[in-house]
């Protein structure tokens, strides 16, 4: 029987015995093969000397007089959590322990991980003592909540505590807790994620916790949040209906919940937004009409959530961005709130600059913070109890630096990585080009100040281009493939990240304009970047090799399968493959906004123009593919990975497939899992740098 698109879906359920064992043997097969190859052992040897010798330091989170940070190493890869005291200008002092990963994992028996995302919003003001931590078993999307007190270094003994299950939580008082979760009967979002907002008292049982909101089952995901300090502190409810449409609604502490009237279409993305004590602060999606104003797309503006405020007055003016300008998503978030004042990170042609915003009554003062350079990204974290700001600064040649800026006081240095690389042998531009239909592209070209090479230069590819999500410059980040990348620049190789539509690098309009329908705008412009290069003979398609993760990964797989005569190798990292099934696998009914839903035969037709799975086609000659995934992936799944592997080998390509069993939607991680990444850059260098060092 041949293997076709519809008879594969038995590769879909993550633990499926039968899927399970063909996924181990095509692992083990990939383990071999890449292993036994001559480059690999070198690799990895280089990559453990990168992590043993110049490890990342972590983000030091700020947070009143303490901070914290999540240290990760190659010998700890796991990582502990860990706390210092702050002196009077701010610096944290001596790091100490609170929580070893590894020896959590040991005691309990179970995998987990810590996400350590927003730590700052973990910890309950003012003392930031008692942390309502996120314990992933395998790296999964499902957590454990539990209480853990900084002081004392342990887990709160009778606190709060939920079960493994897809939730969010957040501190409303030291005995209150505002939580989604399944509990007693709760619903799902069409994501899978619970449609049940409860407060949950201390000692009391999550199942008896009452509803007090209730999403509906259609929606894509809600998410919870809090701000203020005692009786003044506040939740947020944010409703994502889909990814275009949104509803935020503040919660008081005895429950009561209370709409924001904003448009539910007028609003940015959820990573655009952010809360004090004072209100909400959200960024224009389009024009809008409130009241008897008109407000231009992209202003940030604030809402005031004081009950003593009039409606007519809870609206106002942060920060209008002049034409040509953007608020930007930097490392960190484009936006961030502390007790005074308002950070954002704003962008012009790709160069960036911090913004610092101070309320007087009804009108903001804004002030530049930084100014940026071309090549460098700029990421800020405030310290929600002061006005502290943080800002990260980061290039692909720019070791990492965190610095303290606090008002009248030079800016102090709170951590920065080693260099990996001398930087000075390298050089990063920012070049353009027109796409297939005439639009203007950016994109971000990092090469040798002095080529090693003769002639066509290898090159490597990789971005994002979704959700109004984009990749940029970063010292050895995820998103550049960490510290592995350095194996690819030492022999000489160069790396490009085009500015596509899809992302945000100027702003909503930009997202927009490659949802849907539109899709396909986002692959012309990183194929017309692409072939700007070849025409001017800087590199040949046997030299050109492309990567990328989550959309990423689609990214990757469209590339291959669209246009393989332009590529030399393709690495795809827990991908989306199979948008006709989208919305039975992870959560991917939550992204049918953002591709399209194939129930609907317009849509369908467009999904099955570009979907790489649908695509897959006998007789071509395909680059070599290599597709990586976790079993713990619940966020896309890792049955779109297996399906298009399992399509690819079908008509011949030369692919390797890998996946774990632990690490979810992040399994390519150096240092948890060296071995991957060394095997994927042996994987580039053998097929692209070929018979050349």
């Amino acid at each position: 029987m041949p293997v076709t698109v519809d008879s594969l879906q038995w590769l879909e359920k993550p633990h499926d015995p039968k899927a399970l064992a063909w996924a181990k043997q095509q692992t083990q097969s990939t383990i071999r093969w890449l292993e036994s190859a001559s480059l690999y052992p070198t690799f990895k040897k280089e990559l453990d000397s990168v992590l043993e010798t110049s490890p990342p330091q972590p983000a030091v989170t700020l947070i009143g007089h303490r901070a914290i940070r999540f240290l990760v190493t190659k010998d700890e890869p796991y990582g502990r959590l860990q706390v210092a005291e702050r002196d009077a200008e701010g610096v944290p002092q001596q790091w100490r322990t609170v929580l070893d990963v590894a020896k959590l994992r040991k005691r309990e028996g179970v995998p987990f991980e810590l996400q350590a995302y927003s730590l700052e919003k973990s910890c309950l003001p003012p003392s930031y003592n008692r942390c309502l931590l996120r314990l992933s078993p395998a790296g999964s999307d499902e957590v454990q909540i539990r209480e853990f007190d900084l002081d004392r270094g342990e887990f709160v003994k009778g606190g709060f505590s939920t079960p493994t299950s897809r939730t969010f939580a957040a501190w409303l008082s030291k005995d209150t807790v505002l939580i989604e979760t399944m509990g007693n009967g709760g619903g799902k979002t069409i994501s899978g994620w619970p449609t049940d907002i409860r407060l949950w008292h201390r000692g009391e049982p999550l199942d008896s916790a009452k509803v007090i909101y209730r999403a509906k089952p259609t929606d894509a995901l809600v998410e919870v949040d809090a701000a203020g300090v005692g009786a003044s502190r506040y939740g947020l409810i944010t409703r994502a209906i889909d990814y275009s449409h949104f509803d935020l609604l503040t919660v008081r502490q005895g429950g009561e919940v209370k709409r924001v009237p904003l448009p539910d279409d007028s609003l940015k993305p959820m990573g655009l937004q952010a809360l004090n004590a004072r209100g909400v602060i959200v960024q224009l999606a389009k024009n809008v009409k409130l009241g008897e104003r008109q407000y231009p797309a992209e202003t940030v503006l604030a809402y005031a959530i004081a009950p003593t405020i009039p409606e007519t007055r809870r609206i106002s003016v942060v920060y209008t961005p002049a034409a040509g300008e953007f608020v930007d998503g930097g490392i960190g978030g484009g936006i961030v709130a502390s007790a005074g004042q308002v950070s954002f990170v704003v962008s012009r042609h790709l160069v960036q600059w911090v913004v610092t915003a101070v309320p007087s009554g009804n009108t903001w003062t804004t002030r530049k913070v930084v100014q940026g350079v071309a090549g460098t990204t700029l990421g800020i974290a405030a310290d929600p109890a002061t006005n502290d700001l943080k800002v990260t600064t980061s290039g692909f040649v720019t070791p990492t630096r965190q610095d303290l800026y606090r008002q009248g006081q030079a800016p102090v240095v709170l951590a920065e990585d080693k260099a990996i690389i001398d930087g000075s042998k390298f050089e990063t531009e920012i070049r353009s080009v027109k796409s297939k239909d005439g639009t203007s592209i950016d994109y971000f070209l990092l090469h040798p100040r002095v080529k090693t090479w003769e002639g066509a230069q290898p090159l490597l590819v990789t971005g994002y281009a979704a959700f109004g999500i984009s990749f940029k410059p970063s010292y050895f980040g995820p998103e550049v493939g960490g510290p592995a990348l350095k194996l690819w620049l030492d022999r000489g190789g160069s790396l490009m990240i085009p500015a596509a539509r899809g992302g945000g690098e100027r702003g909503e309009a930009w997202h927009r304009a490659a949802m849907q329908e539109h899709r396909q705008n986002s692959y012309d412009d990183f194929i017309a970047a692409i072939e700007s290069l070849i025409r001017d003979g800087y590199t040949t398609p046997s030299r050109v090799g492309f990567f990328g993760m989550s959309n990423g990964g689609l990214l990757a797989a469209v590339m291959g399968t669209e246009r393989p005569d332009l590529f030399g190798a393709i690495v795809s990292d827990v991908p989306l493959t199979d948008l006709i099934r989208l919305k039975y696998m992870g959560m991917g009914g939550a992204w049918l906004d953002e591709y399209g839903d194939a129930s609907d035969p317009k849509m369908r037709k467009v999904l099955e123009s570009y979907s790489p799975l649908q695509n897959v086609r006998a007789g071509v000659k395909y680059p070599p593919f290599m597709i990586t995934t976790s079993t713990a992936d619940d966020r896309v799944g890792p049955g779109h990975a297996r399906k298009f592997a399992a399509r690819l080998e079908s008509v011949g390509a030369p692919v390797y497939f890998y996946e774990d069993t632990e690490g979810g939607h992040a399994v390519s991680d150096a240092f948890r899992n060296p071995e991957l990444m060394a095997m994927r850059m042996a994987f580039f260098v053998d097929n692209l740098m070929r018979n050349q060092h």
